[in-house]
């Protein structure tokens, strides 16, 4: 369980790290607790500034826009030194380094704010969110595509390393400074998406989207299907799904986005993030369509982490990471895995890991809601690197390793995201999860000197005859009601 399913973290992983973002239509600062592949959102907010509001018509930065970004810049920086951010990265974006007075604005900000600006290229704006979408995750062959308010970025991950980039005009404040819609305005994104592209390789595969209004986006699909689980990152639409929310999107007025939640910003953007998606869509021709969370802000932290946790699992370093600040003892986890793995052997290690690293997370919840309480925490926590699937896998696992699953499980919907083999699986393993920790207390050291085992027939606990204490009758119910899921025969040696 080393290697690329863990890496220690350490002290000097945990100081505070904080990005600001100035972009073309807000002024975000982000603080992640720790330098780890477990983005934990110490703190976030963001200020509308819309500083590449007029960049088409004038050339230059939003009058009004600079004296909002300069009040937030002031706060955001107190802010991060009252709490006591080691590093505070700032990055400026298209409206910076479109607009004529960018730089004499930058030179403005380092002045009166004390920071020091670093604006970035388009391409290096791409590679950014391409290192957010790693972040986030372990698929290796993507087309990273990121949408902000005057520009959208491309970029390709082909084995896990970031290859080539463009950026176009295409965020939605361009679009609508240019006048033109329809038809014109199709050949206009399509010339922009053909332009400097090379030729192979652009079709086909998976392109994961990144950005605001992308998410949006994706939230309104959600609605539309009735999908059950509310989580961004990670999920996923067919071409043919995202073209018919997008063409419902086009053809939906005001009052209709604003009764499914859109703001008043989304609700004009949203329009033209639909079109520019329907051409995407027909130039790429993907095979699927992701939304990742992670972008420009998370690319940034992955720059700054180490090799040794470039190489982790993020799904595995977010557990971890939970687990060393939640549970009672550190470490208990991947004991737990070592000793319950040969009894699941169909089951991806990487997901037995991560279960019995959150087994523990949630033991200062109320007995009779620790089973909801586990669903929700797998459901909702910010864990990067698991597909939907895995996610709902992890959820039902952790809920069964406490007493009144089954009820719990009623009222979740999203738990229908998995197959009934699936969900026997991940029942399975909640139950050997709940069989160690009461056989230890979900203490260290004490499963080292007791071993699960399984053939085709039988499931055998061993027990050294210097843990015989630690058995009574609870440990043998658990153990047969564990058999039984399994199907196999309980036998105790001890």
């Amino acid at each position: 369980m080393q290697g690329t399913f863990m890496a220690d973290v350490r002290d000097n992983d945990l100081s505070r790290f904080g990005v600001i973002d100035i972009g073309s239509h807000t002024v975000r600062l982000v603080v992640f607790d720790g330098r780890t592949r477990s983005p934990a959102y110490f703190f976030n907010e963001k200020e509308t500034c819309a500083l590449g509001a007029e960049i088409q018509a004038t050339g230059a930065l939003y009058p009004e826009g600079k004296t909002r970004a300069l009040g937030a810049l002031k706060r955001f920086r107190a802010l991060a030194e009252a709490m006591q951010v080691e590093t505070l990265e700032v990055v400026a974006t298209a409206a910076l380094r479109d607009a004529t007075d960018g730089p004499e604005f930058a030179e403005e900000i380092q002045k009166k704010c004390g920071l020091d600006v670093r604006v970035i290229s388009g391409v290096e704006e791409g590679r950014y969110a391409a290192m957010g979408v790693l972040l986030g995750e372990m698929r290796n062959d993507t087309l990273v595509v990121d949408i902000g308010g005057a520009s959208m970025e491309m970029t390709t991950i082909s084995g896990g390393k970031i290859g080539d980039a463009k950026t176009t005009p295409l965020g939605p404040l361009r679009l609508s400074a240019t006048g033109v819609s329809g038809e014109d305005l199709d050949a206009y994104i399509q010339g922009h998406l053909h332009e400097g592209w090379p030729e192979d390789g652009q079709h086909g595969g998976r392109i994961a989207l990144v950005g605001g209004g992308w998410r949006a986006f994706a939230a309104l699909d959600m609605q539309r299907r009735g999908y059950p689980l509310q989580v961004l990152q990670g999920y996923e639409m067919t071409p043919e799904e995202a073209l018919q929310t997008a063409a419902w999107v086009r053809k939906a007025g005001e009052e209709e986005l604003a009764g499914a939640g859109l703001t008043k910003t989304r609700i004009t953007n949203a329009p033209l993030t639909a079109q520019v998606l329907q051409n995407l869509i027909s130039f790429c021709a993907p095979e699927v369509v992701t939304i990742s969370a992670y972008g420009l802000r998370e690319g940034v932290l992955y720059e700054n982490l180490s090799k040794r946790l470039r190489a982790s699992d993020p799904l595995t370093q977010s557990a971890a990471f939970m687990e060393r600040t939640l549970s009672r003892f550190p470490g208990f986890g991947e004991e737990l895995c070592a000793w319950l793995a040969p009894a699941h052997p169909e089951i991806p290690e990487r997901l037995l890991v991560a279960a019995c690293l959150l087994a523990d997370v949630n033991w200062r919840t109320h007995p009779d809601y620790r089973a909801k309480a586990c669903f929700l925490t797998a459901t909702q926590a910010n864990l990067g690197g698991l597909t939907h699937n895995e996610r709902v896998f992890l959820a039902v696992a952790l809920a069964y390793r406490y007493k009144g699953a089954k009820n719990a499980l009623r009222s979740e919907p999203a738990a229908e995201l998995l197959t009934t083999e699936q969900r026997l699986q991940a029942e399975a393993v909640g139950r050997t999860i709940r069989l160690g920790a009461m056989l230890s207390g979900a203490t260290p050291h004490i499963l080292e000197r007791t071993k699960l085992t399984r053939d085709e027939a039988t499931l055998t606990l061993s027990v050294e005859k210097s843990q015989r204490e630690l058995l009574n009758g609870p440990v043998e119910r658990r153990l047969a009601s564990l058999a039984a899921a399994l199907d196999l025969k309980p036998v105790l040696n001890g």
